[in-house]
């Protein structure tokens, strides 16, 4: 991929960068989605005397596609940090924003 700009090599390592967090175990190189990344890549690829609009389109694909990968990721990193354990009760709701319950009426006193 020497004859690529920058700009789409750089989209493209986001690309597996992405794959790479989000699949950990599974060697990249069996991954159909980055085989037909790099097929399309080098597919596209252009001389610097022409310039091709399937080339822009397909560096603005990569680029949309890397967004929502990493958004995606980031999605699940902030619901697994933050998700709650379902309903709380009255008494720890409470105690969340720092106030407490009155006790319960009882005869004995």
């Amino acid at each position: 991929m020497a004859g690529m700009p920058n700009d789409v090599l750089l989209v493209i390592r986001g690309i597996v960068r992405e794959f790479r967090k989000s699949l950990p175990k599974k060697p990249l190189r069996q991954h159909v989605a980055v085989r037909y990344m790099l097929s399309e890549a080098r597919r596209h690829q252009v001389t610097e005397e022409r310039v091709c609009q399937a080339q822009l389109e397909l560096q603005h694909r990569a680029a949309t596609y890397l967004c929502y990968l990493s958004s995606s990721r980031r999605s699940q990193e902030i619901e697994k940090q933050y998700h709650g354990r379902g309903e709380r009760s009255v008494e720890e709701s409470a105690k969340l924003v720092g106030l407490g319950l009155p006790k319960p009426y009882s005869k004995d006193k």
